[in-house]
């Protein structure tokens, strides 16, 4: 899959990855901002997690 970050300010971008890979990549630089929406928000980190990289889904026409 193809995935372009959504978080402000990073340039994080990726063709041709594992989800697993950009599942790292958000634990890696985005944890803290994760954890701090699923706090304000009160839904669990993983429901974060799923949100933002169906958010950060990059579907490139033919």
């Amino acid at each position: 899959m193809n995935f372009h970050c959504v978080f402000e300010g990073c340039a994080f971008k990726a063709n041709n990855i594992d989800e697993d890979e950009f599942l790292k990549h958000l634990d890696d630089e985005h944890h803290d901002e994760l954890l701090d929406i699923s706090n304000k928000e009160n839904i669990p980190i993983k429901t974060i997690q799923m949100m933002t990289v169906s958010n950060s889904k990059v579907f490139i026409n033919s």
